[in-house]
């Protein structure tokens, strides 16, 4: 490395001008003193030798100092490079155990969520009410825990470049139907009204991962349930005829947001400073991926409120297919 370095130093353009300027200068005088006639000049030819000198010497000094500096910046950059590879190894293997640590709670969930739901149903005998509330909770804490781990795992898909998706035609109306009927039950538990209307001037149908996009609509919906405590939930799909865009708006009576959170609520592991105050099981990634996710499939998400404690709408657009 050192070698290397004084060698650039040595061939560089700038210092061999210099020197060369340097020893030109010298010889110019010295030839001058040489053909000096009288003593003002022998004088005049001293003095000015001295300052050649001094001044090479500077030079040289100040070359040294350059090749030193430039040494220590080849340096830096190399140890620099090691730790980004490092790094990279490092968050390689953080994306490589989320995974696997996923996968690994994946079984575990499903047989618990499967068993609570058909203790419900009463598969194996009736239960007291209190009984029933517990399965319940079991059956909420599951659901979130699931959900949690799916959004674990596309992350760890997202930033590993693994993440696939498979384009088909998507009916929005109908799925946004099942995606409804689906968490209206937990809406129900919580006191919330959840509500689907349309207003379609066309089939309504895009091009998209059908898995994906029922993602998209659910940690949106479930989202706002979170932060709701009291009034509704309502999602209007509709077309805009001028953009040719299907758009989804999903309105709550919620705990709103900030201008300064509107800004940085779709960042990972980002939540809303009056976030705990509602629910404090949230991991502040269900709008991150619900946006990477749009915007892959050339879809996006957008965000807006009129302030704290005045509810939110969460808007996603997506190209209309017919």
């Amino acid at each position: 490395m050192g070698k290397e370095t004084n060698t650039r130093v040595g061939q560089n353009p700038l210092v061999t001008a210099r020197n060369v300027i340097v020893a030109l200068l010298l010889v110019v005088v010295l030839v001058q003193g040489f053909l000096a006639t009288s003593v003002i000049q022998f004088i005049v030819t001293g003095v000015s030798l001295f300052f050649i000198f001094t001044l090479g010497l500077l030079l040289m000094w100040r070359a040294r100092e350059e090749g030193e500096e430039r040494k220590e910046v080849a340096e830096l950059a190399t140890n620099l490079a090691g730790a980004n590879m490092r790094l990279e190894r490092f968050d390689k293997m953080k994306s490589e155990f989320v995974s696997i640590a996923s996968h690994q709670l994946r079984s575990p969930l499903t047989s618990i969520r499967g068993y609570t739901s058909m203790l419900l149903e009463g598969s194996y005998g009736k239960f007291s009410k209190k009984a029933r509330e517990a399965l319940q909770k079991i059956a909420e804490s599951s659901r979130f825990m699931a959900m949690s781990v799916e959004d674990y795992l596309n992350v760890s898909r997202i930033e590993s470049g693994n993440m696939k998706y498979n384009y088909s035609e998507v009916d929005v109306k109908k799925l946004a139907t099942e995606i409804v009927d689906e968490l209206r039950p937990v809406a129900l538990k919580r006191g919330l009204l959840l509500t689907l209307r349309t207003k379609l001037t066309r089939p309504g149908v895009v091009k998209a991962d059908i898995g994906k996009f029922k993602q998209i609509i659910q940690n949106l919906i479930d989202n706002s349930m979170k932060y709701t405590e009291k009034g509704s939930v309502k999602i209007l799909v509709r077309d805009d005829v001028k953009t040719k865009k299907l758009v989804v708006d999903i309105a709550d009576t919620g705990i709103g947001m900030s201008e300064e959170t509107l800004h940085s609520v779709f960042e990972k592991f980002e939540r809303a400073q009056n976030a705990n105050d509602v629910n404090v099981t949230g991991t502040g990634l269900g709008l991150y991926l619900a946006r990477v996710m749009a915007r892959a499939m050339k879809g996006d998400v957008e965000a807006s409120s009129a302030g704290e404690g005045k509810g939110a709408v969460f808007t996603i657009t997506f190209p209309l297919l017919r």
